[in-house]
């Protein structure tokens, strides 16, 4: 069985704790909690799904305290993921306002992340960047604020879906996942006027005995940061 996307879910915007309920369609593998930020901060310290705890994707967060600030950050479990309807729980840094999201996947197996690509610019236009797959089967998502306070001023690139795109302020927000699961390298971003990005990209397989894996963490295989565009 292949890694596939499952399920989407939005939580409520505000700046306390943010609890929501995401409902798989599937039996889930892999379970990803996206908080956007408008403060220019960490925007969580801890996260769950259905109380399980998260580990945080390399690269996470991506902050940008100068400009029109903000942050992305982004948990992840690759194992022992609870099934059925569950909730995910994040514990906020700070008082700006977050803005969660959530995705999880299907697999045949437990699953990680292989590669992580992030966003920090006070000016750029239709920010892009590789993630490197080196081969591995995965699938891709970005989550992304944009200095483009329109959310008609922003779009995926080719061969993406926009799974949700705000205006939950100053700047707008996007979660984007990639059409086709493949080994294939991914170029990951969004289209945009020369304007602020913060963002961050992120790849995920299906663990296997033969792969090179990186560090164990709490909330499963969570690969490093090969690089950074801003």
């Amino acid at each position: 069985m292949a890694i596939a996307f499952d399920a989407f879910a939005v939580g409520a915007t505000g700046t306390t704790n943010r609890s929501w309920t995401h409902t798989p369609v599937g039996t889930p593998r892999a379970a990803l909690a996206v908080i956007l930020n408008l403060n220019g901060e960490n925007p969580s310290t801890a996260a769950t799904y259905g109380g399980v705890a998260m580990t945080k994707a390399a690269g996470a967060p991506v902050v940008k305290a100068t400009g029109e600030v903000g942050a992305v950050d982004i948990w992840f479990l690759g194992a022992n993921v609870p099934t059925g309807a569950q909730t995910v729980e994040i514990t906020v840094n700070g008082s700006g306002t977050k803005a969660p999201r959530s995705y999880t996947l299907t697999a045949g197996t437990d699953t990680y992340v292989v590669d992580t690509a992030a966003f920090n610019s006070d000016s750029l236009e239709n920010p892009s960047d590789t993630l490197a797959l080196g081969g591995i089967v995965s699938w891709a998502m970005v989550a992304f604020l944009s200095g483009q306070d329109d959310v008609t001023g922003i779009t995926p690139l080719a061969n993406w879906t926009a799974d949700n795109e705000a205006d939950p302020g100053t700047v707008t927000a996007g979660c984007y996942r990639y059409d086709t699961v493949a080994g294939t390298d991914i170029t990951a971003g969004w289209t945009q006027a020369a304007e602020d990005a913060i963002g961050l990209a992120v790849a995920v397989a299906e663990r296997r005995p033969t792969h090179a894996l990186p560090a164990v963490g709490g909330g499963g295989l969570v690969g490093p940061l090969r690089h950074s565009i801003g």
